[in-house]
């Protein structure tokens, strides 16, 4: 039986546990689109580690407003990525 390419690279990517680190740092690609224009242009998603999704804030008054808003955000990133892939935000 024939294997298409991709499904092979997704088996590899799982047998390899890359897969999971590759949905994670999509998470940066979500943020734009999760929180919106108002946010997005106060804040840049810098990278992806363990867990923890790193934001980097313009202001103290946006960081602020964004640490009330860290569960939600979350949520709804994990949701767009199918699974618990973010379990921290960081704001910086």
């Amino acid at each position: 039986m024939f294997t298409s390419l991709g499904d092979a690279l997704q088996k590899m990517l799982k047998k390899y546990d890359i897969d999971k680190s590759i949905r994670q740092n999509q998470a940066m690609d979500a943020w734009n689109q999760i929180v919106g224009k108002a946010i997005v242009i106060h804040t840049v998603p810098e990278k992806v580690a363990f867990g923890k999704l790193y934001i980097r804030v313009d202001s103290p008054a946006w960081r602020n407003e964004l640490s009330y808003r860290k569960i939600e955000i979350m949520k709804k990133i994990n949701k767009k990525l199918q699974g618990e892939m973010i379990k921290e935000i960081v704001l910086r």
